[in-house]
């Protein structure tokens, strides 16, 4: 994968969406693509650079810009908008924990006006800066992975969040380092899960949304355990 500078600082200080102060947290190994982007994830760093180069971007407004730069409706957040996969899953733990509607409707709703917004309550974060468009493209996943761990770790430190869902079990071991200063929490009540405790923040390691196994009612499951633990 060819590597200019823009692409590297992209993929070195650029981590999501939403605000550090939000209550709710959600850590996977990288952001998808759509398939109209170029490879060069050209698009990508020109949205980043327009909107300002930030950690956090807000997801709409981001989505807005690249979509309009290949010439396509934004699926995400506009009116023909669906749900996306993987949010899907997670929006169902956070309706679970807040005691929110879990109906398709409503999912959609808060996907396309306040996942992810500077002004609402997720951090949608990523360990690797650079979007792939699937877990088996050939792209340096780890580049700046040391430093992007300390970084996601002492934020969690610092801003206290209620809770952090790491997702992706093929990224388990870099999430055991952020949260190598938790304690872990033994309980028996979500099958997949694994908790921790790291001051006031509860740690849940969980696979990844669209992987084979954890159905619908375990990710409501978890939604609703974190919030026991809370």
């Amino acid at each position: 994968m060819q590597m200019n500078d823009d692409l590297r600082a992209m993929a070195r200080h650029r981590y999501g969406y939403g605000c550090w102060n939000a209550p709710y947290w959600f850590l996977g190994l990288e952001e998808g693509m759509d398939r109209g982007e170029s490879e060069d994830r050209s698009e990508r760093i020109a949205a980043w650079r327009y909107l300002g180069s930030r950690e956090l971007d807000d997801c709409q407004k981001f989505h807005d810009r690249i979509f309009a730069l290949i010439k396509k409706k934004n699926g995400l957040h506009g009116d023909d908008a669906i749900l996306q996969r993987t949010w899907r899953k997670l929006l169902l733990a956070l309706m679970a924990f807040s005691s929110g509607p879990p109906d398709e409707a409503s999912l959609l709703g808060y996907q396309r006006k306040q996942w992810g917004c500077h002004s609402g309550e997720t951090c949608l974060i990523e360990l690797s800066g650079l979007a792939a468009r699937g877990v088996n493209e050939d792209i340096p996943h780890d580049l700046f992975q040391k430093e992007r761990i300390e970084f996601i770790s002492a934020k969690i430190d610092e801003r206290h969040p209620a809770f952090v869902i790491m997702y992706g079990k093929r990224s388990h071991g870099a999430y055991r380092k952020i949260a190598e200063k938790a304690k872990a929490v033994k309980i028996e009540e979500s099958p997949f899960a694994e908790f921790l405790k790291c001051g006031s923040t509860i740690l849940a390691l969980t696979p990844h949304p669209v992987s084979w196994g954890p159905t619908v009612e375990d990710w409501k499951e978890l939604g609703r355990t974190i919030r026991r633990l809370a």
